[in-house]
């Protein structure tokens, strides 16, 4: 069970200082949200940083206003980066339905697979599918969104409150599995037991986390997606740090087996070209080897992209 925070707000002379569960309990933000703020204050314009810390009595302590003012700045950010719509979704009507394949390009998300992480991390963030599902493009019966649900979620898209892959910070009791926040707090962790040294990047312990698992476990095409779901994070970027611990780690790694090859190869063309229909014999054609074999590879391959699908 986490601890409780203890917000405390102190003035001093003609200004007032807080601390960091303080800004914690104001903003809604993780541990390792907030620690991040004040590591990465340097990289924010001037007016707009984050304040320097103040020891008092033992506790680091940092100027309210400034605070204000950074946090201000940094939800405008946040607002201005949030992808916007393609103009399509408003010129349909909002009782049509479409696919989340659909639905996700409306959107300008990367894919479906954004979609479905939304929906497993964040219960209640994006809307619910309707009752029947739809055709997708390979045939298959996939889930269907009510345009105006989808009208409805993008107004509403601020990017407020929202951390890595949308999920809200903190714990989400309701979320299906692994914690949204672990990464982020055991990174708040290693920055608290680095602080006499050389602080851990995210990427790096991405990476440590990533070497232990292939150490303990060893190395499997869905080790990224794995990660994904235990500590919170897209998986593509799981997949760069998988890649790099492999590289600096090379003896953890087996020998790929030629069924791991071509799910390899079908599942960089899923991302290319998506799942259309007949994938699996354009690939058979163009690497050799039956079509059967190759729709192995692309089932395989779906499962990995898809992993919670």
């Amino acid at each position: 069970m986490s601890k409780a925070l203890n917000p405390q707000r102190r003035v001093i002379g003609d200004r007032a200082v807080v601390n960091r569960d303080w800004i914690r309990e104001f903003t809604g933000a993780s541990a390792g949200t907030a620690a991040r703020w004040y590591k990465l204050r340097l990289e924010q314009p001037e007016e707009h940083r984050h304040p320097e810390k103040e020891r008092i009595d033992g506790t680091d302590f940092y100027d309210e206003q400034q605070f204000r003012n950074f946090y201000t700045w940094f939800q405008q950010e946040k607002a201005s980066k949030v992808l916007k719509a393609d103009p399509e979704l408003y010129e349909l009507d909002p009782e049509d339905v479409v696919s989340i394949n659909k639905a996700a390009e409306l959107l300008k998300f990367s894919g479906p697979s954004v979609i479905r992480k939304y929906r497993q991390a964040n219960p209640g963030y994006f809307p619910e599918p309707v009752d029947e599902p739809v055709q997708g493009p390979t045939g298959r019966m996939i889930p269907g969104f009510r345009v105006g649900d989808l009208q409805d979620f993008d107004r509403k898209r601020t990017g407020d409150k929202l951390g890595k892959a949308g999920r809200r910070p903190g714990p989400q009791p309701e979320a299906p599995v692994g914690r949204p926040s672990a990464l982020e707090e055991a990174l708040a962790a290693e920055l608290s037991a680095h602080a006499g040294g050389e602080p851990l990047t995210a990427t790096q312990l991405a990476e440590q986390y990533a070497t232990e698992a292939i150490d303990r476990d060893g190395y499997h095409p869905g080790l990224a997606a794995e990660l994904s779901v235990q500590y919170g994070g897209p998986q593509r970027s799981w997949e760069y740090a998988v890649r790099n611990a492999l590289k600096h780690h090379p003896a953890a790694a087996p020998r790929r087996s030629e069924a791991d090859r071509r799910a390899a190869i079908a599942l960089s063309a899923l991302r290319e070209r998506g799942d259309v229909r007949g994938l699996a014999a354009s690939l058979a054609r163009e690497h050799g080897g039956s079509p059967d074999v190759w729709s192995r590879a692309v089932n395989a391959a779906r499962r990995l992209a898809n992993p919670t699908s």
